[in-house]
């Protein structure tokens, strides 16, 4: 997913002149700055809106998360990765298995002893007792992006706008008072 970011350039034109009469030092130092924080608020965003995408709390979601940022590009990666059923709260019952707010997984069961419990993992039979078994897992946030990439990249893109704006001036302001 790539995010393309335009500034309005009324506002920007004008920072950009004092920006550009700074030292290069500082001007570093304000992108670098800038770009952290706007690294860590559209993190903190994406989190939260696809969290309430797939309805699972937002500590699983950053769990999946990594960013980072190189020369002038902020850079955001979903690792493909499913959230396992037991880290949302799967639980055995008569019926299978049951995960609040998600529903129940009929026929489904937890291993009661075995590496594949301590691993997490929820499995149900193919056919029947006797035949192999496969694996269940829970909601998938890069799923969630590449459903519905137009609502993430809209919302992302224009939290970064604003924010990297509002920062750069921050830091600016900032950087001069300082001396």
């Amino acid at each position: 997913m790539t995010v393309q970011t335009t500034f309005d350039a009324t506002d920007f034109l004008r920072v950009a002149r004092i920006f550009e009469r700074l030292p290069p030092d500082i001007q570093a130092v304000a992108f670098r700055r800038a770009a952290g924080r706007t690294r860590s608020v559209v993190e903190r965003n994406f989190a939260r809106f696809s969290a309430l995408h797939i309805k699972v709390p937002q500590k699983h979601v950053k769990a999946r998360m990594r960013s980072s940022l190189s020369g002038g590009d902020v850079t955001l990666v979903v690792r493909s990765t499913n959230i396992p059923l037991n880290e949302i709260g799967a639980q055995q019952r008569g019926y299978g298995v049951h995960v609040r707010g998600r529903g129940r997984y009929e026929g489904a069961f937890i291993p009661k002893a075995s590496a594949k419990r301590a691993a997490g993992l929820v499995l149900k039979r193919i056919g029947e007792r006797r035949l192999p078994t496969e694996m269940l897992f829970g909601p998938n946030p890069a799923n969630a992006v590449d459903r519905t990439p137009a609502g993430y990249e809209d919302m992302l893109s224009e939290i970064a706008r604003g924010e990297f704006a509002s920062v750069i001036l921050q830091q600016v302001t900032y950087l001069l008072s300082k001396g």
